[in-house]
């Protein structure tokens, strides 16, 4: 953690976030048939209010989240109930906790420091609304 609390509690929430994530790519990969599609547009609405504010406010995740924002419309064309969907699905799901990985460990640190306070406090800001909107997740 670093000597800034503000800076800490943001990345508590987004690492929190990312547990989300995991949890709702793991609802889409356990999912029947019938509950697939619902439990990927839970993730697709998640994911996508998540990536927002990465790209309000964090200008190197924003070029990173190009790869999966390419990725979530080319499930999106799939049949959820084929077995395309549910190897591509794999794919992405790995692709993704990579992702957040990194953005935990180096991304959003570096992001953090290079910060104001009153940038800080606006992420801050803007990841708690994410959380707030969030659908629950079992």
């Amino acid at each position: 953690m670093s000597d800034n609390p503000a800076a800490d509690a943001v990345l508590n929430l987004v690492k929190q976030q990312h547990d989300v994530l995991e949890k709702m790519l793991n609802n889409v990969s356990q999912a029947g048939e019938a509950q697939r599609k619902a439990a990927m547009g839970s993730l697709e609405r998640f994911l996508s209010a998540h990536e927002a504010a990465e790209e309000a406010y964090l200008e190197q995740a924003t070029k990173n989240l190009e790869n999966m924002q390419g990725w979530v419309e080319k499930l999106t064309e799939l049949d959820y109930t084929s077995s395309d969907f549910v190897t591509r699905f794999g794919e992405f799901q790995k692709e993704l906790i990579n992702h957040t990985q990194t953005e935990i460990q180096h991304t959003i640190p570096k992001a953090l420091r290079d910060m104001t306070q009153a940038q800080i406090d606006l992420v801050q800001s803007a990841f708690e609304r994410v959380s707030e909107t969030a659908e629950p997740v079992e």
